[in-house]
């Protein structure tokens, strides 16, 4: 256990530009972006659909709490998320870098004969250069979101207090709480789907001598031209493109789409997003066959480390 805390530590301050310097400064340009603007934009006026004018945020949020209390809460989060979605956009390069050149670097720049010296199986290494990434990356991501999220709603309470609009509404902790540890069911099942497309990422970066990017790309490429060009088909491509998240489409032929409101907006995602998504995954072939196959990419990555020099 402590050889693992070790390597996971070594991962994290190898690649602290990906997974630390990356989240905190978009974050930080998330909330500096929307200080100014609302400082800039002072006040505004938005005709509502009963006449009336609303001259800025806190009479928004006034008029909102006063016709539809109930869509307040979730109104309020989903903005909160959607201001800190920028964060989030780094993720995927994020975890797409990080696994293609975790193996591939250390070849490259020859530490690997060091590493290799120290007493710590070849297995380890790789599983933690693969669990870092899918792992620690995404928990790293979410701390920092929690962190802006929270910023952001001290910093809208503030505003609101002094428009003379409902400041406490700007702090549905219970919602946000929920959509935190929810984001983390919803990218589980993500990842579980995903796994054979990261774990050839982590091959490419095991066995590559150059340009480990076009290793990465150009295989899975020409095996989609070859079978369109002289088989007429392309089950390759959809099958690549479900586990790059293309299994979602069958959640929206199960959900119902009547949402009125940011509330119905907020159960969709939340409750019976996550619900129909785990029941997508683990009853399905496609995924299990998924997972076979990353295994078997995994073990290669090993064996290919194993006779690095």
């Amino acid at each position: 256990m402590n050889i693992f805390k070790a390597l996971v530590k070594r991962e994290i301050l190898d690649g602290k530009s990906f997974y630390i310097r990356t989240p905190a400064i978009l974050a930080s340009l998330t909330v500096i972006l929307l200080v100014l603007s609302t400082l800039i934009m002072g006040e505004i006026h938005l005709d509502t659909s009963n006449g009336g004018d609303v001259k800025n945020i806190g009479e928004g949020m006034a008029l909102l709490q006063e016709k539809e209390p109930e869509e307040v809460s979730s109104a309020v989060t989903l903005m909160y998320w959607g201001i800190t979605m920028l964060t989030w956009f780094a993720f995927p390069f994020v975890i797409f870098f990080s696994l293609l050149g975790t193996l591939y670097e250390e070849r490259r720049d020859r530490s690997i004969m060091f590493w290799k010296s120290m007493p710590v199986a070849d297995w380890q290494e790789v599983l933690v250069k693969l669990f870092v990434p899918l792992v620690v990356a995404p928990l790293i991501f979410l701390g920092v979101t929690i962190a802006t999220q929270l910023v952001i709603s001290v910093f809208m309470g503030i505003v609101v207090l002094f428009q003379g609009g409902p400041a406490l509404e700007m702090f549905p902790l219970g919602l946000m709480f929920t959509s935190w540890f929810i984001l983390l069911g919803h990218y589980l099942m993500g990842m579980l789907w995903a796994l054979p497309l990261l774990a050839w990422l982590l091959l490419v970066s095991a066995f590559a001598g150059r340009m480990p990017f076009l290793w990465a790309i150009l295989p899975p490429f020409v095996l989609v031209a070859i079978e369109g060009i002289f088989f007429k088909s392309y089950s390759i491509a959809k099958w690549i493109a479900i586990h790059m998240g293309g299994w979602r489409e069958a959640i929206e032929d199960r959900i119902a789409h009547n949402i009125d409101g940011p509330r119905d907006l907020f159960n969709m995602i939340i409750s019976a997003g996550l619900t129909e998504s785990v029941a997508i995954t683990f009853s399905s072939v496609n995924m299990w066959a998924g997972l076979l196959i990353a295994v078997g990419f995994v073990y290669a990555a090993i064996e290919m480390r194993k006779r690095a020099i």
